[in-house]
């Protein structure tokens, strides 16, 4: 079956933009009716009415005349203006077909002899006739080349219900071999982590290195008991610490002594060891 060929500025050449809309229909259905039957352009008398179901198909052809797409052939019919212009001729299209038939059989053959390997690719030329048109005229275009695409990373696995600790954003490249193990009862923040809630007071926000302790403590009876794994159990403490509040300072009711005198010394004493107590209990769960 061959093919048309149409230009992309087609519906608006001058000539096709004056046509109505009957004679528009007829010119593209003549160009196709010869392409089906290799006419070369030639469209008898006799059969233009096979060539489009249009009204009045004969005026309809003296305007494709008048307007220079349609010449007269006498005692024919028509022949379309600059046919071949666009479109293989009727001895073109018939040696095309001739040659699609040699290389089917010259493919057939091959697929039967057994010097060929099922793996091996048809040599060029020597595809199926059954072969798509556009990949079969396609034989002056560069070959195409397969570029691979970057590999997918493998899943990562992690054990269900435990807390992954990795960060959702930025370069966890070093990390991506570090193996998730389990918190140890016997964990200390390192030195970078002490250093690093000194530095966003959170050392001070919570009371000083004891109470940073006690919230340690806490930290790990929590995800002991959790059997929590992780990758960077630092991270993980360091995320604790910013959570943690502060317990606020109960409201006194009391009387306050005089600044200066034993029994103020005692009270003061006594309510910061009282809200250390309470932070230390908060922290293991012992009170909500």
């Amino acid at each position: 079956m061959p093919w048309v060929r149409f230009d992309d500025r087609f519906p608006s050449n001058r000539k096709v933009r004056l046509l109505s809309d009957s004679a528009f229909r007829l010119y593209v259905s003549a160009i196709c009716w010869s392409a089906e039957n290799l006419t070369d352009g030639v469209v008898k008398t006799k059969e233009l009415r096979l060539v489009a179901d249009v009204k009045n198909a004969s005026k309809r052809a003296q305007e494709l005349v008048d307007s220079g797409l349609w010449v007269p052939v006498s005692g024919t019919g028509w022949r379309i203006h600059d046919y071949h212009e666009y479109q293989p001729t009727a001895e073109q299209v018939r040696a095309d077909r001739e040659a699609k038939t040699a290389r089917q059989k010259r493919w057939r053959d091959k697929k039967r002899s057994d010097d060929t390997s099922q793996d091996e690719d048809p040599e060029e030329g020597d595809v199926d006739a059954s072969t798509p048109p556009s990949r079969d005229a396609s034989k002056d275009a560069a070959p195409r080349t397969r570029v691979p695409g970057p590999a997918r990373p493998g899943p990562t696995r992690t054990s269900r219900g435990a807390d992954v600790c990795a960060p959702r954003t930025g370069s966890t490249s070093h990390r991506a071999d570090k193996a998730h193990t389990p918190i140890p009862a016997t964990f200390e923040p390192s030195s970078d982590s002490l250093a690093w809630a000194e530095r966003e007071g959170h050392l001070e926000r919570l009371g000083g290195r004891t109470a940073l302790a006690a919230v340690t403590a806490a930290f790990v009876d929590w995800h002991t008991a959790k059997a929590t794994l992780a990758a960077d159990p630092d991270a993980l403490w360091r995320k604790w610490v910013r959570e943690q509040r502060t317990t606020p300072a109960a409201a006194d009711t009391t009387v306050v002594p005089f600044p200066g005198s034993p029994a103020a010394s005692r009270t003061t004493q006594q309510r910061a060891a009282l809200a250390a107590a309470r932070e230390i209990h908060r922290q293991k769960g012992m009170i909500q």
